[in-house]
């Protein structure tokens, strides 16, 4: 077991990465954002670089400087032994931190004592319907699930 402190976020981009294909941090971002996105994280690209850097430093994950014809060079990462080995231990790890959430339809509903009535109904059939959709999009994902990074994109 490693005594390497990580927050969750490290974890949820060396997840990615376990999934074995060498992603730049652009094409990481997008996977993030296809799949995780709707239930726990959807960083800037400035988090991703960030947990990347600390990844790379505990020796988690390793990068390769990649030539390109006609787009900019790129850098893509790949997860290491090490890398894998720390997922697995932390999911061995708990318990499991309660989640902590906003949710702003259940602070407008706290807050609606002076709503009118109609208002409120219209939040939450708005809400129901997007929660839908978004049931709709991951029901959708875990069927088509791929490892190409393009179609792991919502």
């Amino acid at each position: 077991m490693s005594d390497v402190k990580l927050p969750a976020n490290a974890y949820a981009v060396l997840g990615i990465l376990a999934f074995g294909i060498p992603l730049s941090g652009y094409e990481l971002r997008q996977w993030a954002l296809g799949t995780l996105g709707p239930f726990y994280w959807s960083p800037a690209q400035s988090q991703i670089y960030r947990e990347l850097d600390r990844l790379f430093e505990v020796g988690y994950v390793e990068r390769t400087d990649v030539a390109q014809d006609r787009r900019p060079d790129k850098t893509v990462y790949e997860i290491t032994t090490a890398g894998r080995e720390a997922i697995a231990d932390w999911f061995d790890t708990g318990p499991v931190p309660l989640p902590s959430i906003k949710h702003h339809l259940a602070l407008r509903v706290f807050l609606s004592g002076d709503t009118e009535p109609g208002r409120l109904v219209e939040l939450l059939d708005d809400h129901i319907e997007r929660v839908r959709h978004t049931l709709d999009e991951l029901e959708h994902q875990s069927v088509s699930r791929s490892t190409e990074p393009e179609t792991r994109r919502a």
